[in-house]
């Protein structure tokens, strides 16, 4: 009889909340149950501001995916955004604990555990340990050490950190919003789980995940994550040049780009016009729709030029053999990825989830990629019959000592 495991994914955007509950079986397949969405405005740039607010539209959110699932759950793998979250690569070194020099789980805890040794701030918390690559006496490369003979094991790490009080309240709304949190997880590297193959990780690819506040760009190589920054714009910042071009309210422009929005003005014939309603509502003027494109275009372009530099400046731009890949909620916007190319001097494609079964055609577009990936990161965390990884188990307890004292590292992950 085939065991199955349910997790639920809840995705804490700037512009609204999204929880997916899927379903995983033994083999890895996982099934999507249920979908729900529920607008915000208690958060801003990934952080969250208001948390009565939060805690409404996490709840809002979480009973439409119940209700569509036909189930109840008490648990979520929350997404962790906004421009707080940073990265560093960090290496640990130990001596093989057994008589024999067989290296065992225990060895590989310790090892990865030794490499989070960093200097950290006070006011800052590792949010993932995640393992690069093993080193036994020397021989470099390894993948999975475990049963390896060797009496010095090494590890190269790529470690996150976050600011402690955002951390703290994201995790404090889904408590009040009646739910105890399994993993926090940052939403780049969550994007990735749902929209990256195996293959563009291991030969390199860098990742951009256009949220409303804020962008987050991920270098993946040899099948983990190398890098990860979070820049401080996003559609919002669209939507609010075109508010402000047009004379008109951000509802107002948000919907006018979603319908007529574009990125290359010279692909919108001259002649195509559209209406646009001024602030106060009583004048309606004739736009030529390309003025739309003049608006969006430079901005879309600086975002990628943005994440470029960003790139750049992580010294891994010569490792992206697989390219780019644009995925969220911005991706939704046209000719976004003609911009991106028009940045990147690589191949560029729109990632959208993928390998899921059950209601699939509910979460296919980009916006859903963080969510429906936390889905997948929860499979991966904690496989049916193994016990070999465990989430934080964040219960409603102290939120600190919970969250400090979790041994953060996720053994053979990718």
């Amino acid at each position: 009889m085939t065991r199955r495991q349910r997790i639920v994914g809840l995705d804490l955007g700037t512009s609204k909340v999204a929880t997916v509950v899927g379903e995983s079986d033994e083999f890895g397949n996982i099934a999507i149950l249920g979908v729900g969405e529920a607008p915000t405005e208690g958060l801003r740039k990934g952080v969250v501001v208001n948390i009565e607010k939060t805690v409404g539209s996490i709840t809002a959110a979480a009973h439409a995916a119940e209700r569509m699932a036909g189930i109840r759950f008490d648990s979520v793998v929350v997404s962790l955004a906004g421009p707080h979250l940073s990265s560093q690569n960090s290496r640990g070194v130990i001596a093989v604990s057994r008589d024999d020099h067989e290296i065992g789980h225990q060895d590989v805890e310790r090892v990865v555990d030794a490499s989070r040794a960093i200097s950290v701030p006070s006011d800052r918390e590792v949010v993932h340990v995640i393992p690069r690559s093993f080193t036994v006496d020397g021989q470099d490369g390894v993948k999975v050490a475990t049963g390896m003979t060797g009496s010095r094991l090494e590890v190269e790490t790529h470690i996150v950190t976050g600011a402690q009080t955002s951390i703290q309240n994201v995790i404090k709304c889904v408590h009040q919003a009646g739910f105890d949190v399994d993993d926090v997880v940052s939403q780049g590297l969550a994007s990735g789980q749902a929209v990256l193959s195996g293959n563009e990780m291991e030969l390199g690819v860098c990742l951009i995940d256009i949220g409303a506040g804020t962008t987050d760009v991920v270098v993946f190589s040899e099948g983990s994550g190398l890098h990860l920054a979070v820049l401080p714009v996003g559609g919002n910042h669209v939507t609010s040049d075109m508010a402000i071009g047009l004379r008109t309210t951000l509802i107002e422009a948000e919907t006018l780009k979603l319908n007529y929005g574009h990125t290359l003005a010279e692909v919108i014939p001259s002649e195509e016009r559209i209406q646009v309603r001024e602030v106060g509502g009583e004048k309606v003027q004739q736009v030529p729709r390309r003025y739309l494109a003049e608006i969006i275009g430079p901005r879309v372009r600086e975002i990628f030029q943005m994440a470029r530099e960003e790139v750049s400046k992580s010294g891994y731009d010569g490792l992206l053999p697989a390219g780019v890949v644009v995925t969220g909620g911005g991706a939704r916007l046209l000719g976004t990825i003609d911009a991106a190319q028009g940045v990147f001097d690589s191949s560029v494609r729109l990632g959208l989830p993928s390998g899921f079964g059950g209601l699939a055609d509910r979460v296919s577009g980009p916006s859903f990629a963080t969510a429906v990936g936390l889905v997948r990161w929860g499979a991966k965390l904690q496989p049916l019959g193994n016990g070999k990884h465990h989430g934080n188990g964040h219960g409603n307890g102290n939120l600190t000592s919970a969250y400090s004292k979790s041994v953060r590292w996720l053994r053979d992950f990718f």
